[in-house]
């Protein structure tokens, strides 16, 4: 099979995918995992189909069984009640201002991502955020957008898997790489807070025309606080708040410290949670069933995931893709490689994941370019502007992309076509940021 049609294959089966996606002919399962596999029956791998999809699945597996049970524990411990409090002061402190939510989303996001774990931001900034969105009817994209940026650009730091990547694929030190990159990357950060000030002022507007936030009035806190219905009283468990909050943390903190693995931690949570709230075993099988309906709906579209990236990758069509992007830059374009990489590193977060774009795809585009004279190290800083750090929220090829997605409840095909623009311009705002002051 030549390079040439594994390379339009390819990109081919990455189109159909955000195709399907955008028009919302299948579901996302269907489109993620069933057009490569369709693919891989084109170009004749059909015999290593079953080997393709086998290693693709181990990838994602840990991140899928830990995303049910995160889904399980955040949604029994929501019914317990022990979010209600700091629900309400939240609401209260802020006033229900949508811009003040929105900005201190990405504020907590930043300083969440200070350890470099996109998982762990997902789970600590979500559950806890999400159910005020929820309470002043603000669209979940105006939450989801905050911790996208601040995250992804937060994810260039030198312990994140970007970085790390790119210089191990350089063979250099990870702080020579990252330490001169430390300006863009602030300079990301407060683009992204300015852009995020104006959506926020745009979903107050939203909200003051429809009537659901009265402006020139005082804020009733009464009116957006959280009161349960009769049957949420039922399950609600005020005298143990202190313990859950403290099951919380523990949960959490041994996943941050590495103590227990995320996965496991969320088992035992999901254990303790159940037998300290309710000792009923028909109330703790009916959490489940409730709970786990939506995880494993969500859960087969990380699954899905992790078919599409065992094809692409071990057919050879992602490096046959690189190999012709490489092919692609005329010689004459020399000197701009790196504010060229810089532009197009977050659409290419979309195509590629992390290991086959740091690994197989950059160290080509870097013998290229000190071939014809510009330094690698460019090439690599230019990279880490998007690719799967600003980028990974729009990214069909992590995991992570879809645990994001499902906690923030969006639509995979409208999250896409709304969020794009924002993060594009951030990314080129970078890029030029860079360029003229000397990275590249």
């Amino acid at each position: 099979m030549s390079e040439l049609v594994l390379s339009v294959a390819g990109f081919l089966t990455i189109a159909g995918i955000l195709l399907l996606l955008n028009r919302k002919v299948v579901s996302p399962y269907v489109a993620i995992a069933g057009v490569p596999m369709i693919t891989c029956l084109l170009i004749g791998h059909g015999a290593h189909l079953g080997t393709y999809i086998t290693k693709g699945l181990g990838s994602v597996s840990t991140t899928g069984i830990m995303f049910i049970f995160s889904v399980i524990f955040f949604g029994v411990i929501s019914e317990t009640g022990a979010f209600d409090p700091f629900i309400n002061a939240i609401i209260k402190a802020t006033k229900g201002d949508p811009i003040r939510l929105i900005l201190g989303v990405f504020f907590f996001a930043m300083l969440v991502h200070l350890d470099g774990s996109g998982v762990v931001t997902v789970l600590l900034v979500v559950p806890a955020m999400f159910p005020i969105f929820k309470k002043l009817k603000m669209r979940n994209t105006s939450l989801a957008l905050p911790l996208g940026l601040a995250a992804g650009i937060m994810n260039a730091i030198p312990w994140g898997g970007p970085t790390l990547r790119a210089a191990t694929a350089l063979e250099m030190d990870v702080m020579e790489l990252w330490i001169p990159f430390i300006p863009t990357q602030v300079f990301g950060l407060l683009v992204s807070l300015i852009i995020c000030y104006f959506v926020g002022r745009n979903e107050k507007k939203r909200l003051i025309a429809e009537g659901i936030l009265l402006e020139g009035t005082g804020f009733n806190f009464e009116e957006y606080s959280s009161k349960p219905t009769e049957a949420q009283l039922k399950m609600r468990r005020p005298k143990l708040i202190v313990i859950n909050w403290i099951l919380i943390i523990g949960v959490l903190g041994m996943m941050v410290s590495s103590i227990l693995p995320p996965v496991v931690s969320f088992m035992v949570g999901v254990c303790l949670v159940l037998l300290i709230n309710y000792r009923d075993p028909q109330t703790q099988r009916n959490l489940i069933e409730e709970k786990g309906k939506d995880a494993i709906l969500l859960c087969s579209v990380i699954f899905a995931a992790g078919i599409l990236m065992g094809i692409m990758g071990q057919s050879g069509m992602s490096a046959a893709m690189a190999n012709t992007m490489v092919k692609l830059i005329p010689s004459s374009l020399s000197g701009f490689m790196a504010p060229i990489i810089g532009v197009l590193s977050v659409p290419l977060s979309i195509l590629f994941d992390p290991d086959s774009y740091y690994y197989g795809i950059m160290p080509i585009i870097v013998e290229v370019a000190e071939a014809l004279g510009v330094h690698g190290v460019d090439i690599a800083r230019a990279s880490i502007i998007g690719q799967i750090t600003l980028g990974w929220p729009l990214s069909p090829m992590i995991g992570t992309f879809f645990l994001f997605t499902g906690m923030c409840e969006l639509d995979i095909g409208e999250w896409q076509k709304y969020a794009f623009k924002y993060f594009f311009l951030v990314g080129v705002l970078m890029t030029a940021f860079a360029w003229i002051t000397g990275l590249f």
